[in-house]
């Protein structure tokens, strides 16, 4: 018997028994026609949102999301008791199976709030506790939750997402961090102790009290939510270090959760870089769970550094990271793709440095080294694979070449699933999972999906960003609040271009639309007309 028979018959029987178990205890109906998730997002971004929740829908499951007034947004900072309300009821919803919940939104409002709050800390801790009474109230009901680790962006511009003294502190205080983190780690030489000194110096106490005040709360929080998984209050516990770097605070609090829960295994808790697709990642662990599935990956990296890439906003190689993802969705990695039920493909750069898709290196014609792999992909696709492929060559964007090239050989909609967001992290987290449900997909869903992914990073992100950030200028400095409506409009005409241009093989591309929901450039929302 094969060791995927073998585990997957000991899984069912596990599952089965617990799940026979609800049904004598709750009289839940034995089948549901469509079982329902109940999804509660960092925030109401496209990405962390609507596209985790259209990738679920279209697997064959209902998705119960919060309504957008509820959920932190660009402006609001989500409401914590109207969420825990809307929690509560749609628990009592009879087909649900699993809840994937963002501990971060529970307990600060949003992943913003959660670094701009100034929240005591007996409330914070009256609000982690409320998970216990949830679970306490709904018993059966597997909870899923994700948080985060506070990032510690390198530089102060960074979208008025941190508090307002990040803007002229925030690269000393990324510094600062960064040599407190060696400190423990290695030791300091005697011209970097000079350097701390004269960080932690010239930082006003009053910014540095702050920054670290919030952290330490944060960090408080996590580990009363790691208790919670070991106590079993919670399924499993995703932790993510949001923007995060080798050196820096964010990766010195992960080394220290990592220590405090090193008596959990993985299928309990989880370390691990990213936040923005753990949602998407959870969503998936939570159907396999319920499928009884247990999806073999294999990866492959496109020639030079590959795995040994430790991209940017990262803390480790990533290949950590894919190991830590697969194991997070409930996978496991084979070293053989004869019975992968994905082949992954990693678009890793050739030199192991991600590099902003807006680079004068990111061209838009195939070059010999893209051609290459898309041989390889390829090759896969007419073995019959079911292959996605991990574009993280370039961060904020896809990689025009080898898009073109996986165009001009019409594989665009032969894969099972494309990525190319933000960064590599992200762009994982989204490959993976869209590529692991693809075949309980089908066809039609998963080109949608597609289609969004390549009208979002390579139409969008990677081309038209820049252009229409340049067409708005005309506007003045707030034209996104007095001229959303012209710009959108024309975002969406270069957005409906060029898929007549890259997209041809599937026209519904044509007839899509954009819009800027945070009225900020960094991200779309791209719909179907």
């Amino acid at each position: 018997m094969k060791i995927r028979k073998i585990i997957s018959v000991i899984c069912a029987g596990v599952l089965l028994f617990t799940g026979m178990c609800m049904m004598v205890n709750t009289g839940a109906a034995a089948v549901s026609d469509k079982p329902a998730l109940i999804f509660v997002p960092i925030d109401n971004r496209p990405i962390t949102d609507l596209y985790s929740a259209q990738t679920m829908e279209q697997a064959g499951y209902k998705v119960l999301v919060p309504p957008d007034e509820l959920l932190g947004g660009n402006v609001n900072e989500g409401d914590v008791d109207g969420l825990w309300q809307w929690l509560d009821k749609a628990a009592q919803e009879p087909a649900v199976v699993a809840a994937v919940i963002s501990s971060d939104s529970m307990i600060y409002g949003s992943l913003v709030s959660s670094r701009r709050h100034n929240i005591p800390a007996e409330t914070l801790k009256t609000r982690v506790e409320r998970f216990q009474s949830f679970h306490m109230a709904h018993p059966y009901l597997k909870l899923y939750v994700f948080s985060s680790i506070m990032r510690t962006p390198v530089q102060g511009s960074v979208g008025g997402k941190e508090p307002d003294y990040y803007v002229q502190w925030g690269a000393t205080i990324f510094d600062y961090s960064a040599l407190m983190d060696k400190s423990e780690m290695t030791g300091l030489t005697p011209q970097e102790q000079k350097q701390l000194d004269y960080d932690r110096w010239s930082i006003p106490q009053e910014v540095l009290s702050d920054w670290l005040g919030r952290r330490n709360k944060n960090f408080e929080v996590n580990k009363a939510l790691i208790d919670m998984s070991r106590s079993g209050t919670i399924k499993y516990f995703a932790l993510g270090r949001d923007d995060n770097s080798p050196l820096s605070q964010t990766h010195m609090e992960g080394r220290k959760l990592k220590e405090y829960g090193k008596d959990l295994d993985f299928t309990k808790y989880q370390n691990m870089n990213g936040i923005d697709e753990i949602g998407l990642l959870l969503l998936t662990k939570a159907s396999n769970d319920y499928r009884y599935n247990l999806p073999f990956v294999f990866i492959e990296y496109n020639t030079g550094v590959g795995k040994n890439t430790v991209p940017s906003y990262a803390d480790e190689k990533i290949d950590n990271t894919v190991d830590e993802y697969i194991k997070c969705i409930g996978g496991m990695e084979v070293t053989t793709p004869k019975r992968a039920d994905l082949v992954l493909m990693m678009n890793s750069p050739l030199d192991g440095k991600t590099m902003y898709s807006g680079d004068k290196t990111n061209v838009m014609s195939a070059t010999p080294r893209s051609k290459a792999f898309a041989d390889r992909i390829e090759y896969w696709l007419n073995m019959g694979k079911n292959t996605g492929v991990a574009d993280i060559t370039y961060y904020n964007g896809s990689d025009n070449s080898l898009c073109c090239a996986l165009r001009d050989r019409r594989l665009l909609y032969r894969l099972g699933s494309y990525a190319g967001w933000n960064t590599a992290t992200n762009t994982l987290g989204y490959a993976l999972p869209q590529g692991v449900l693809a075949p309980s997909i089908g066809t039609a869903g998963k080109n949608e999906l597609l289609t969004v992914r390549y009208l979002d990073e390579w139409a969008y992100e990677a081309n038209i960003r820049q252009e229409l950030g340049q067409y708005a200028a005309k506007f003045g400095p707030d034209a996104l609040k007095t001229n959303l409506n012209d710009i959108e409009l024309r975002g969406s005409e270069l957005l409906q271009q060029f898929a007549r241009n890259n997209l041809a093989e599937y026209p519904k591309a044509a007839q899509y639309t954009m819009t800027l929901p945070w009225q900020r450039f960094f991200e779309n929302k791209v719909a179907a007309n």
